[in-house]
């Protein structure tokens, strides 16, 4: 009994490559390719090549979006410190103040 399975063209990424090119292709990979062959091995490693163009242009995306992010943060981040150092800066002026006036009055 021979068992013949039939894969979808989206299968090359899991069968092996004689597989593929068995069920692709009009004749079996020890006959001559013909040019119609050719063209779908051609055909399905552009395929392949799209996708993962069209992955790196995912991660680079998402990487953009990160570099972006981490800009932001960044600039909230140096804006918060600035305003702590102002309240920090604010706290020692008034509490060097207060000491002054108090050793000021004792002196007296």
């Amino acid at each position: 009994m021979c068992h013949t399975q039939t894969f979808t063209s989206g299968s090359a990424v899991e069968n092996e490559p004689e597989q593929n090119l068995a069920d692709d292709f009009e004749h079996w990979p020890n006959e001559p390719a013909t040019r119609n062959d050719l063209r779908i091995l051609a055909t399905r490693i552009d395929r392949r090549f799209a996708k993962i163009d069209s992955r790196f242009d995912r991660v680079d995306a998402q990487f953009a979006e990160m570099r972006f992010d981490m800009k932001e943060l960044l600039f909230e981040f140096k804006e918060s410190m600035r305003k702590e150092m102002f309240r920090f800066a604010g706290f020692l002026t008034i509490t060097g103040l207060t000491a002054l006036s108090i050793f000021a009055a004792s002196a007296r």
